[in-house]
């Protein structure tokens, strides 16, 4: 299945490889739209807002779950927090620093997409603690 929103058209048009960037940025803009924080963003982004610490001024959490001191509670969160940085630093970036990649196959493109959707599912479904 293409992509929605703002990949649609990158995909419909054959570029793949940005069609993945912009669904990478898409779940960025969301997630910083989500804890009201413009300061950061893609890695430090995610690893403040899937921290386990508790929410600071100006650095709410994201909680997938009810913080309950469980070791699922701390599963979820760091392997939400390493997934991000893994979709990040192992698909986005080097898409957008790395000149004249050839075009990526449809099936790839379609694994990264799904990468993000994941972690656009978790940041959609958790709860904001302030």
């Amino acid at each position: 299945m293409p992509p929605s929103g703002r990949a649609r058209p990158l995909w419909q048009s054959g570029h793949l490889r940005e069609a993945v960037t912009a669904a990478a940025k898409k779940v960025n803009a969301e997630t910083q739209n989500k804890v009201g924080r413009r300061d950061v963003s893609e890695t430090k982004l995610f690893k403040s807002a899937f921290s386990q610490d508790a929410p600071k001024p100006g650095r709410p959490r994201l909680r997938i779950m009810a913080s309950d001191g469980s070791d699922t509670f701390r599963s979820l969160h760091r392997g939400a927090m390493s997934f991000a940085e893994g979709c990040y630093a192992g698909i986005r970036n080097p898409s957008s620093h790395e000149d004249g990649l050839p075009e990526l196959p449809e099936h790839q493109a379609l694994e990264r997409l799904a990468a993000f959707s994941v972690l656009a599912r978790w940041v959609d479904s958790a709860t904001v603690e302030s």
